[in-house]
């Protein structure tokens, strides 16, 4: 299988994940979340507690800053063929949606994206970093290179909900 289309069916999958999110936030947090919140650690009491008061448009708006940002990494991924670039997206998304079957089970509940994650993501991963190792890229140097990508990126998921709060009506 060809790595270019691997690479640039992520944005599909990407969105498919978060559509899923987007349409289902506001419910939960509405419903599940109050009967549910005893079961959630303090410190991610904390967290949650701040995502409660986020809008699907909000959260819309801080998946289109992240789109932005994935696109063009895969624009020049596949421009330039340097795969760890990627890779790091690629690794920055999945400790996203990892969470989600864990926090499912941990709460006993439904949690949005849990089931594009189960259905979609992890099976396109499977495929995904197997063919890199078919291809010969999964290698060291691109691991390491794309954890750098990682951590470069989290900077970006937080500004992406800042200029969510700022921007979008509540």
């Amino acid at each position: 299988m060809d790595i270019d289309f691997l690479v640039w069916s992520f944005l599909i999958i990407f969105m498919l994940h978060n559509f899923e999110e987007i349409i289902m936030i506001e419910r939960w947090f509405n419903e599940s979340y109050p009967r549910i919140r005893e079961r959630i650690p303090s410190f991610a009491k904390k967290e949650l507690d701040k995502f409660g008061t986020m809008t699907s448009a909000q959260f819309s708006a801080a998946v289109c800053v992240v789109f932005i940002v994935a696109s063009a990494l895969i624009l020049i991924t596949i421009t330039t063929k340097q795969y760890y670039l990627f890779v790091g997206l690629n690794i920055f998304f999945a400790l996203n949606i990892f969470t989600h079957p864990v926090q499912s089970i941990f709460l006993r509940s439904y949690v949005p994206g849990v089931w594009t994650t189960l259905l979609i993501i992890i099976p396109y991963n499977i495929l995904f970093f197997y063919q890199l190792h078919l291809n010969g890229i999964l290698n060291a140097g691109t691991v390491i290179s794309a954890l750098i990508v990682t951590i470069l990126l989290i900077p970006v998921l937080m500004i992406s909900h800042k200029i969510a709060e700022k921007w979008t009506p509540r």
